[in-house]
């Protein structure tokens, strides 16, 4: 018997399947995009949540306990999407002039300064997703310039745009990213010595 296992398709069944706005396979392929592009970024250990699953493989944590150490640290500080998604809702119809003189979420970002290759590339490859939300966050792009939209911006313009329901997008760049942390938990395990408990070290030179 053959079996096909298709994990977005079925997620998307389980998710937004009637309420898409567009093409279902460009929705699946925006999904697959997205995930991917959080696998991984550019400055491996620099992101908060990066940052404390090796902090955590570096003290002998387990997989799964460094893995929801990262996830602990997605909040409205550090991969706001929540707030970005809450943003949107509230502001695209509104006049992007007036909107702008407020905090945008969404544009900007703390270590990419200037374009970033990932937003590019999903603008550039779901133009035909693209539509009113997208529109919004480039005119307050230009209305803030030189300040650029973020991954966290692109991605849930976009997915709101294709109809994704808004309570489900954060999965989409925590699948990737908890592949990512898989990886940096391989990496500190493999070329680093595990932190020694300190009452191994009290006395290291007696």
């Amino acid at each position: 018997m053959s079996v096909k296992f298709d994990f977005f398709n079925t997620l998307l069944n389980q998710t937004s399947c009637e309420q898409l706005k567009c093409d279902r396979d460009r929705v699946l392929d925006l999904m697959n995009a997205v995930a991917i592009k959080f696998i991984e970024f550019e400055k491996e250990l620099e992101p908060p949540s990066s940052a404390v699953v090796a902090l955590s493989a570096n003290c002998g944590v387990a997989l799964p306990q460094s893995i929801a150490c990262g996830l602990t640290c997605i909040s409205d500080k550090h991969l706001l999407l929540e707030t970005i998604i809450s943003f949107i809702e509230l502001n695209y119809r509104k006049n992007a002039d007036e909107v702008a003189r407020n905090i945008v979420p969404g544009i900007g970002h703390p270590s990419i300064k200037g374009e970033d290759s990932r937003v590019n590339f999903l603008f550039s490859e779901f133009q035909d997703v693209a539509g009113d939300r997208v529109a919004f966050y480039l005119e307050l792009q230009e209305i803030l310039s030189p300040l650029k939209i973020n991954i966290g911006g692109a991605m849930c313009s976009l997915m709101l745009d294709a109809g994704i329901n808004r309570e489900y997008i954060s999965y989409f760049p925590l699948v990737g990213r908890i592949f990512g942390w898989s990886k940096i938990y391989r990496s500190i395990n493999n070329k680093h010595n595990k932190v020694r408990p300190s009452n191994l070290i009290i006395n290291e030179n007696d």
